[in-house]
């Protein structure tokens, strides 16, 4: 007879998925390894939905998530549903917010334990929260995956904030290393909130793709009781990626003088 462990993994032997730099797929050619087996074990998925997070991100989130066990979570910006299948699985309760109506058409016959919320996070979010907190309700996780200007990063996690938990709440920020969203995760009102005890914008670093920093899991900690002592936001990549914006900056001088040479020789 298979153990348990083994039997999980012949009922679940997943799969692996990689998209290489000649994918036909141009908005996933060369993203790499996408998807391995552990992750169908680990949420007992013999398919998985299309998830916009690198392995690691995705094994920090399944981590937070199996540790946890939330009673209640919120999710903004869930899109394919990536992220939303490890939710369902570890949490009693998800509410879902997204912009795009199209999103409980296609999940919601999957997740019946998730609460699809339709239209801006900057609408819904706000009575959301109150109610939660009129309800004394045990909320202890929220993804932040919405919309990604640095205003909305900000609006989002503000409106997060307003939230005074009863046990410890993660909240986890996805694409921390594009300078656009890391600049609204600065902005945002961590310090006002006194049941913030730590905000750390490179919980997993993110990566250069096509030119760009994307990718990355920022994480804040909210415990049940007041900070007493030093609080500040702390970046473990933050020279990394410094250093790759300065090299991208210089990259972009030769090419900026070779096209200024070519308009005044009027060559092409």
């Amino acid at each position: 007879m298979p153990t348990l462990d083994e039997q999980t993994a012949l009922d679940f032997p997943g799969e692996i998925t990689i998209h290489y730099d000649d994918d036909s797929d141009l908005g996933r050619a060369g993203q790499g390894l996408q998807s391995f087996p552990l992750m169908n074990v680990a949420l007992r998925a013999r398919k998985l939905e299309y998830w916009l997070m690198s392995p690691a991100e995705q094994v920090a989130l399944v981590f937070l998530l199996e540790h946890l066990r939330p009673k209640v979570a919120i999710e903004i910006g869930t899109r394919f549903g990536g992220s939303l299948q490890a939710l369902a699985q570890f949490c009693d309760r998800v509410y879902s917010i997204d912009i795009d109506p199209d999103v409980p058409k296609r999940l919601a016959s999957k997740f019946p334990n998730v609460e699809f919320l339709t239209g801006r996070s900057d609408d819904l979010l706000p009575p959301l929260i109150d109610r939660l907190q009129c309800e004394g309700t045990e909320l202890s996780f929220a993804l932040v995956d919405g919309d990604h200007s640095t205003d909305g990063v900000r609006k989002d996690l503000d409106n997060l904030l307003r939230f005074r938990p009863t046990v410890p709440l993660y909240i986890v920020m996805h694409d921390s290393s594009n300078p656009v969203c890391r600049e609204g995760l600065r902005r945002a009102k961590w310090a006002a909130n006194p049941c913030v005890h730590a905000v750390e914008l490179d919980f997993v670093p993110g990566t250069v793709f096509r030119g760009k920093l994307w990718g990355g899991l920022a994480l804040g900690i909210l415990l049940p009781h007041e900070r007493s002592g030093r609080f500040e936001i702390t970046a473990r990549s933050e020279l990394t990626l410094r250093s790759l914006r300065s090299q991208q900056t210089l990259g972009l001088l030769p090419r900026a003088a070779r096209k200024v040479k070519r308009m005044l020789l009027g060559t092409h």
